[in-house]
């Protein structure tokens, strides 16, 4: 019920690219939400799907957010696929969105089986994508999906976010994307944390922004961030940008 009002309540005012007057946000939507997509891609994602897609193989999870109270501690790689925001538009998002803005570096909270990852490091060959997971067995099955692909762009880290974030090197990252813990607090808190490791045009992309009231409420503080000159409503997933030279402004936007 909540998620179907939300829904509505989107809909009712996103828009489409020819609604946005920003020319940042335009070409974003044109380019990032509406461009077609390489072979390459569309081949490693039909390769995830097929190693993936059915998996009755379990193991054990580690959850070190809130996923495990509602999903339980044992799970198929079929369960992990189909529940990974990364597959359809949204990893089609994340492609486009290195490969048009020819982004040089991204950080993940929350590799799963890597479809993320893989979506960002098709989208760039020469970018180097650093993906953090918690839990071991996950982490596994994500080298061997990178393995099965021949990816050598994505560095795996393995350990709880609160942990490997500080041990960071000191650079910044082009884009990054938060997917895992999903609470509010939790992920207001990481982002503070990867301040230092932002620039004024890096990519924040917030993963299951509506997943419970607490997530909601920090999607929505972000809004009013005065930090944050750029806040785009994706639905599930949400997009924030320093970007100072522009004046502050939230979208809802259709993809």
């Amino acid at each position: 019920m909540f998620l179907g009002f939300e829904y509505m309540k989107y809909r009712w005012n996103a828009k489409r690219r020819h609604g946005v007057h920003s020319p940042f946000v335009y070409e974003l939507t044109d380019k990032c939400f509406r461009s077609s997509i390489s072979p390459l891609f569309i081949e490693r994602m039909s390769t995830l799907k097929s190693r993936m897609k059915g998996n009755k193989k379990s193991i054990q999870i580690t959850d070190h957010g809130v996923g495990s109270k509602r999903m339980g501690d044992l799970r198929s790689l079929g369960q992990l696929y189909k529940n990974s925001s990364s597959k359809g538009k949204y990893g089609q998002m994340l492609f486009q969105l290195m490969q048009h803005y020819n982004l040089e570096s991204a950080l993940e909270l929350g590799t799963s089986v890597g479809i993320g990852s893989v979506s960002m490091a098709t989208g760039n060959k020469n970018a180097v994508v650093t993906t953090i997971e918690g839990c071991p067995n996950t982490r596994k099955e994500a080298l061997s999906n990178f393995e099965a692909l021949g990816i050598e762009n994505i560095q795996s880290l393995g350990g709880t976010f609160a942990d490997v974030i500080p041990t960071l090197p000191e650079s910044t990252y082009d884009l990054i994307f938060i997917d895992g813990h999903h609470d509010g607090e939790a992920m207001l808190r990481y982002i503070k944390m990867l301040l230092p490791h932002s620039h004024d045009d890096t990519f924040w992309i917030l993963d299951d922004i509506r997943w419970s009231p607490s997530m909601k409420a920090a999607w929505e503080q972000l809004q009013h961030d005065e930090g944050f000159h750029v806040t785009i409503d994706l639905f599930r997933m949400g997009m924030v940008l320093k970007r100072p030279q522009q004046e502050k402004e939230h979208f809802d936007i259709l993809i």
